[in-house]
């Protein structure tokens, strides 16, 4: 009887691939320096067996991080390096402005049903520069084009000096 369940344990690991390998989430860019106007590539790639869900990019952590791309949503300055992949979820950044400049982090989530996405593992973080000075958020974007006031969040403000993008992260 021993052998049996021996032998079925054995079958088992064989068919469930007990060899595959454990799920790693590879953020390996420690600082990134970009000059403004340049596009920024933020590296993030996923190994071994993974739960069903999504893949999101943020800049910051904690309850203030900000969503910069899902593959659900409109990023109109930020895109896939490799669409449809499943293992390759590198960015890029079009029209980098001094208020890119933070810690982005590369962030797997495991699907819940119902009820929202469960974060599962997240990245080292990337520190981003642009035009060699770096600066922690909160950073100041401009207005949408043509509204003449830049903001901090929603409130205005006539700090920024970015005149590379429209819609800041």
């Amino acid at each position: 009887m021993a052998f049996r369940t021996s032998a079925r344990l054995q079958l088992l690991s064989l068919l469930l691939g007990a060899g595959a390998q454990e799920f790693q989430l590879l953020q390996p860019q420690g600082h990134v320096s970009v000059s403004a106007g340049e596009t920024l590539t933020l590296t993030c790639s996923v190994t071994g067996l993974a739960p069903v869900g999504p893949v999101k990019w943020f800049k910051g952590s904690g309850s203030g991080r900000q969503l910069v791309y899902a593959d659900a949503g409109s990023f109109p300055r930020v895109t896939r390096a490799v669409n449809g992949s499943d293992t390759d979820f590198t960015i890029r950044i079009n029209d980098t402005c001094p208020e890119d400049a933070g810690i982005y982090h590369c962030v797997k989530f495991k699907k819940e049903s119902p009820g929202p996405d469960e974060e599962f593992r997240s990245g080292a973080g990337t520190a981003v520069s642009v035009g060699g000075e770096y600066e922690l958020p909160p950073a100041t974007c401009p207005s949408p084009p043509g509204a003449g006031t830049r903001r901090e969040g929603n409130k205005p403000n006539s700090n920024s000096s970015c005149p590379f993008c429209s819609l800041c992260l």
